[in-house]
């Protein structure tokens, strides 16, 4: 196999990972194989050895974040200098993700999975980091790439060498904070803090296409607390103190706004609070606990599931009962049984977005009330709010009104910034609009006459 014929050419190469050359991670971790342009793909486990990542010890809690930055500064080399390009795959349009940047370290979700990461083949360990590289040569022969190999690991080496450990120790600290504020955020009776100078907004490409590892946008206006909403100061373990908005534990808070003013995009930076992030991302500080569900309209079949808190009575179709129900449910019910086993789950916070929710299930109407004996979640909210348990919800709206007047505290996006919406004066100003309204439906009864 070309594989073989490679390593046998390796034997004199310092770097390579010989512990990993075994028969069963043989087209499992290492391979060559050719790719649909004619180029060969060759995998392979190194070892690059530093003294200075001794220096590291003191800051183990955070090291994925040192690792990550050392693949981050390779990738900044090939980027800008072109250097290093069998990483590269020579820039072939189908080699992306090769040499893409990455700013998320600790993402329990399998994303970008394609994307060079710190994972349990790259990562460092005392004096060495462990490095699988995903090279791409033009050449066929297992001589030729193999010399080009030698080659690539005596540049990276010395590359390796000279990246500065002060760089690389900022990162772990960087991660430790984050992981820090995380763990704190129980004794502050909190389930999310969102940092000052915080920088939601995320640019997409063609590899990293989801919100949760999308790098920043250039232009990103940075997130700022309200004072009204009385921010908090956090001290944190490595000298920093950090100041923003704490989301409580039991709270409902709203974030409203006309369209495209970035409600959706602050929703997205909370859930992905519960990864930890590279300097430079935006949302280091943006720090979400990870007992953490997103409910949202879709479909299931349903098969003894319990949506009892929402229905009353089960539509046509549905067999069972509303706590325990038989065959495919609709959005409203699919969305009720997943806040329903978030609040049995004792899940802390709960997502919610106006723009992803069947309404019906969040505010009342008349017909729902006739026809499907649905208690919304707004009904609830008003009436018998300790069916709701300990969680939070932290829920995005923008027409429905009566949900954002039910809120324990507000903030609403005008311009991509945050202003501070007076809850109070909100609900008067909501009373005296239904009351018109409610006017004017009588009025049309009398004109029709």
């Amino acid at each position: 196999m070309l594989i073989d014929e490679i390593i046998s050419h390796l034997k004199e190469n310092e770097f390579l990972n010989l512990s990993l050359l075994t028969k069963s991670n043989k087209n499992r971790v290492y391979y060559a194989v050719r790719q649909p342009d004619g180029n060969i793909k060759v995998v392979l486990p190194f070892i690059f050895k530093n003294d200075n990542f001794l220096k590291l010890s003191e800051y183990r809690d955070g090291i994925e974040g040192a690792t990550q930055r050392v693949i981050e500064e390779i990738k900044q080399e090939i980027i800008k200098k072109k250097r290093f390009l069998p990483l590269a795959g020579y820039f072939g349009r189908i080699y992306k993700a090769l040499y893409e940047p990455l700013t998320v370290v600790n993402c329990d979700l399998n994303l970008g999975y394609d994307l060079w990461r710190v994972d349990n083949y790259n990562y460092i360990e005392k004096d060495k980091i462990y490095l699988l590289l995903r090279m791409i040569f033009k050449e066929k022969d297992a001589k030729s790439i193999a010399n080009q190999i030698n080659d690539l690991c005596i540049e990276l080496n010395e590359f390796i060498k000279n990246i500065p450990i002060n760089l690389l120790i900022e990162e772990a600290k960087n991660i430790i904070n984050q992981k820090y504020l995380r763990d704190l955020l129980d004794n502050l009776n909190l389930v999310c803090f969102i940092g000052n100078n915080s920088k939601p907004a995320r640019k997409y490409t063609e590899v990293r296409k989801h919100y949760r590892i999308a790098g920043p946008k250039e232009v990103n206006i940075p997130f700022e607390c309200p004072e009204e909403l009385e921010p908090i100061e956090i001290e944190l373990k490595y000298g920093k103190r950090v100041k923003g908005l704490g989301i409580k534990k039991k709270e409902i808070f709203i974030i409203t706004g006309r369209n495209a003013q970035g409600k959706t995009t602050l929703l997205q930076a909370i859930e992905s609070g519960m990864d930890d992030h590279l300097i430079g991302d935006g949302r280091e500080y943006i720090i979400t606990t990870k007992s953490l569900s997103k409910a949202s309209t879709g479909s299931m079949e349903m098969s003894g599931q319990d949506i009892s808190l929402f229905f009353q009575k089960l539509p046509p179709g549905l067999k069972g009962s509303p706590k325990s129900v038989y065959g495919t449910a609709s959005g409203s019910m699919y969305m009720a049984y997943q806040i329903q086993r978030a609040i049995k789950n004792k899940t802390k916070l709960i997502l919610i977005d106006e723009d992803n929710s069947a309404v019906n299930l969040l505010v009342s109407g008349v017909l729902s009330k006739w026809f499907e004996g649905v208690e919304s979640l707004s009904e609830i909210i008003m009436e018998n709010r300790e069916k709701l348990g300990d969680s939070s919800f932290i829920i995005v709206t923008s027409s429905l009104d009566l949900l954002t007047a039910l809120g324990d505290r507000a903030i609403y996006l005008e311009n991509h910034k945050v202003h501070y919406l007076d809850l109070d004066y909100f609900r008067e100003e909501l009373g005296k609009f239904y009351l018109e309204l409610a006017s004017k439906i009588f009025n049309l009864k009398k004109l029709k006459k």
